[in-house]
């Protein structure tokens, strides 16, 4: 469930609703219809926030991960004399998974995980991160609008995102094969251990880097501006989760690629001649 909420960005209740008649895993497409709503103890099965349908193209360990996560199951219930009907839930506490994850559940049993590895985070956490990794890859607006099911044309998308916003013509589905780690699983043929241990890919480049490289992509795709005011020290400190000093030489970078002034006890702006801005 951590994994599809990374790289797809669905939201907690969308998880809770997913079956498995609308994974099409020979194809990496996965469609959105319905979310679980939550009123106290009391849930239901409703539309989805924008009330619209959306398919999410995955990239291909995502489709391996779930082909294992379906075999797993599978073995599970037949170990109980049970089948999984074609139209249950994908992620279920029942051993045939008719019947669905209260969304009220998933997120103390997540901040309780991440507190046990140190971090402090809270499950809509990843779908911001779903977002940022596809904008800071050069995926387009409008693509990671659908991905999210964001409304009004991808005009949420950039209101929220705007800082990581970036020109290319890259697709979705591929971006998160360069960016993320490779799952640490593999597919046996045989059960019961149908997951096995996989190598991790290297990790990305030092943090300065990343976001002067998201920031460019920013200005370069007109999000920001000539005369726009950059985002602060403190905002950059807090949104990449990095030290002041970090930030403050993230702005050094950009100011000596000509893309930003900066002078002591001002704000840095976008410079009007980014055109002749040198490639990272």
């Amino acid at each position: 469930m951590i994994w599809l909420a990374m790289t797809t960005g669905t939201r907690r209740g969308e998880l809770c609703a997913l079956r498995w008649n609308v994974l099409d895993l020979g194809n990496s497409v996965v469609t959105i219809k319905t979310s679980i709503g939550q009123n106290g103890t009391q849930t239901w099965e409703k539309d989805t926030k924008t009330h619209q349908q959306r398919r999410i193209t995955l990239d291909g360990n995502t489709a391996m991960l779930l082909r294992a996560y379906q075999r797993q199951c599978e073995v599970t219930a037949a170990s109980l004399g049970l089948t999984i009907p074609p139209d249950s839930r994908v992620f279920s506490t029942s051993p045939d998974h008719t019947t669905w994850i209260r969304p009220s559940s998933i997120t103390p049993r997540y901040s309780r995980m991440c507190a046990r590895l140190g971090w402090d985070m809270h499950i809509h956490q990843l779908r911001h991160y779903s977002a940022t990794e596809l904008i800071s890859a050069g995926v387009d607006v409008r693509t990671v609008a659908g991905r999210l099911g964001h409304g009004g044309g991808g005009s949420t998308t950039l209101r929220v995102y705007s800082a990581w916003v970036s020109e290319s013509g890259q697709k979705a589905a591929g971006a998160f094969t360069v960016r993320m780690s490779a799952p640490p699983i593999g597919i046996n043929e045989g059960p019961p251990d149908l997951l096995a241990a996989a190598s991790l890919s290297d990790g990305p480049a030092s943090p300065y880097e990343r976001i002067a490289a998201d920031l460019r992509g920013a200005i370069m795709c007109g999000a920001l501006g000539p005369g726009d005011l950059m985002p602060t020290v403190e905002q950059l400190r807090d949104r990449y989760q990095v030290s002041a000093g970090t930030a403050n030489r993230t702005v050094g970078v950009l100011k000596a690629a000509g893309l930003v002034t900066a002078s002591r006890g001002r704000r840095a702006t976008v410079t009007d001649s980014t055109s002749s801005a040198p490639a990272p």
